[in-house]
């Protein structure tokens, strides 16, 4: 039996506001208004929250956080020092680490030679509290920083690296500032994108993960490294990597995805996975060549390559390919599905629709008809689906957009026009709308 310890299936926060979806009910039927109040939490530029915790009703951004319940009272209102201000994402400073834990850990900036404060605010109270003074760092950038727990202590680990370098992470203590351990690279350091928010929708089909959500995930050196989750030691091994520079790693439910940087005239690239509890094979599970070539894209070093353009999706792992983009499954490393030349994949749920430059889509399934929920032909490729109730949002331009809902067949039952992307907290579908906060509940 797999080890599932540390495991979770995420559905990450897109944009700070797309949290796990809404109770089963029928919300194409129709909804109707469940309250509208003055926004107590203002929004960022996409007019969305760095902080959702949906179960309890807490949003933040900036240097407010608040909680609302079903009606659209607050609960509390708390305001957070300026170096605890809600701006960044997990992996970074200004960040919150989890959006569900209780409480909830804050990582704060860091001064010149220090690593990042630690916080903690409590959901139900809005209580806040600065934990201990941090420990110096060594020189170099901050690259990563995560939290974890074990045995009942909360430790911080941050990546403080130099160009091109090594890089030196330092584990501490968040209650007493007391460095637990130290880790040095020899050489670079290419470090997974943590569970909570990857990518924030860039380039349309979201960032929907089925992963497990380790604290920390990393290659260098040759080998593959991880934290996991309940523990306090890194478990490292060696790896047969491909060649070339990395340029992604990507944790899947069981497998890791490396993928190189594409060169060469032909932009080469080179993608592997490898099982994550396997320590003792140094193979990759499968391996795979490709063109890359992403048509939605600006062209980045002789290559057509947006970085922010996330390859797997939900249960789809799509290689921008130039002779037609795959579609397949990151586990075995099986592709059933090639794209046309020029065409770039959207993952919607289960679903794929390829894309052109011009905006124009097809359903390139074999049996579209048989799919059991047909999409709204009027989505775009940064549309995102909110909850999986038939419910998308459609992003316009700046702070606008449009929340539409859709039956089973496709045919849009009702919209309604909002100042940045919804989330559900609890069963109302809230959003911004100019200075307020509105909120939906279905009909029935």
């Amino acid at each position: 039996m797999r080890r599932l310890f540390g495991l979770l299936i995420l559905l990450p926060l897109l944009a700070g506001c797309f949290a796990p979806g809404p109770p089963p009910l029928k919300w194409y039927e129709g909804a109707e208004d469940a309250f509208r109040v003055p926004l107590p939490v203002p929004t960022d530029a996409s007019g969305g929250w760095a902080l959702v915790n949906r179960r309890l009703g807490v949003i933040g951004q900036g240097g407010v956080a608040a909680r609302i319940d079903e009606n659209g009272e607050v609960l509390w209102r708390t305001r957070l020092p300026a170096r605890f201000a809600l701006t960044g994402r997990p992996g970074q400073v200004h960040a919150v680490v989890g959006p569900s834990e209780i409480p909830l850990t804050l990582i704060g900036a860091a001064l010149p030679g220090r690593l990042p404060f630690i916080a903690t605010l409590d959901p139900l109270t809005g209580r806040f509290t600065e934990l201990a003074y941090p420990p110096a760092r060594t020189p170099g950038e901050l690259r990563y920083v995560t939290v974890t727990w074990t045995s009942g202590t909360r430790v911080a680990v941050a990546a403080t690296c130099l160009p091109g370098s090594s890089c030196t992470l330092t584990a501490w203590n968040a209650e007493t500032g007391q460095v637990r351990w130290k880790h040095r690279t020899r050489g670079p350091a290419v470090f997974a994108t943590p569970c909570g928010q990857d990518g924030a929708a860039a380039g349309g089909g979201g960032d929907r993960y089925l992963r497990r959500c380790d604290p920390l995930v990393f290659v260098a050196d040759g080998r593959l490294v991880t934290l996991w989750s309940g523990e306090d030691r890194l478990r490292s091994r060696p790896v047969a990597l491909p060649r070339g520079d990395i340029a992604e790693v990507i944790p899947g439910l069981y497998r890791v995805l490396v993928v190189t940087t594409p060169h060469g005239p032909g932009c080469r690239a080179h993608a592997a996975a490898y099982d994550l509890e396997a320590e003792t094979t140094t193979t990759p599970a499968w391996q795979r060549t490709f063109s890359w070539d992403q048509p939605q894209a600006a062209v980045d070093e002789g290559c057509r390559r947006d970085p922010s353009i996330p390859l797997l999706v939900g249960p789809h792992l799509m290689l921008p390919d130039s002779a037609g983009a795959l579609v397949g499954d990151a586990y075995h490393g099986t592709f059933f599905l090639r794209l046309k030349p020029g065409e770039y994949p959207v993952s919607y749920g289960g679903q794929v629709l390829a894309y052109r430059a011009d905006g124009s889509h097809r359903d390139p399934s074999r049996a579209p008809s048989t799919a059991l929920r047909r999409l709204p032909s009027e989505l775009v490729p940064a549309a995102q689906e909110v909850g999986g109730q038939g419910i998308w949002y459609v992003p316009g331009k700046g702070r606008r957009g449009e929340v539409i809902a859709a039956d089973v067949y496709g045919k849009v039952t009702w919209r309604r026009t909002t100042s940045g992307p919804p989330c559900f907290l609890g069963n109302r579908l809230v959003y911004a709308n100019g200075s307020s906060l509105a909120a939906l509940r279905p009909v029935g």
